[in-house]
């Protein structure tokens, strides 16, 4: 995911917690006593990425999602999980990298856009065994007919 936003190798922090912590975190850092489903806290609050040569590997910051919230979130869209955790992961990312969608709609759209991109970049990231793909199997079905059957 990083790679796709050429972040080359920077670094992130990321925290799966649950409402209860994620509301006292918002209600701390954003002053809204209630849980939301991803904070980012960026190191770099100008709102851009410096150019950092010299530390390839510098942290851009924490991106914190709320599972139960997410759980949620999941269960009433109907996708998996595993799906709404990678766009909850890349929306925290984009805010890590001065993406702000609460700025104007013309922010919003931009970071729409932007994480749209980045998804669709990552086909495959939220396809875990088990899950249904569109040929209507399971990615482990697939999975164990190729390698049980060796010449596909």
């Amino acid at each position: 995911m990083l790679r796709v936003l050429r972040l080359g190798r920077r670094e992130l922090s990321l925290s799966l917690v649950g409402d209860d912590e994620m509301q006292s975190l918002n209600r701390r850092y954003r002053r809204r006593n209630r849980p939301t489903d991803v904070l980012a806290f960026a190191l770099d609050e100008s709102g851009g990425l410096p150019a950092m040569p010299q530390f390839p590997h510098a942290p851009l910051g924490d991106v914190v999602i709320s599972i139960d919230t997410a759980t949620r979130q999941a269960r009433e869209s109907h996708c998996a999980l595993a799906a709404r955790l990678d766009a909850l992961l890349i929306h925290g990312i984009l805010h890590l990298v001065g993406y702000d969608h609460e700025i104007s709609p013309a922010e919003e759209r931009r970071m729409a856009r932007r994480a749209r991109e980045v998804r669709a970049a990552l086909p495959a990231l939220a396809t875990p065994l088990g899950v249904v793909r569109r040929t209507g199997r399971t990615s482990e079905s697939r999975t164990r007919r190729r390698s049980v059957g060796g010449g596909r």
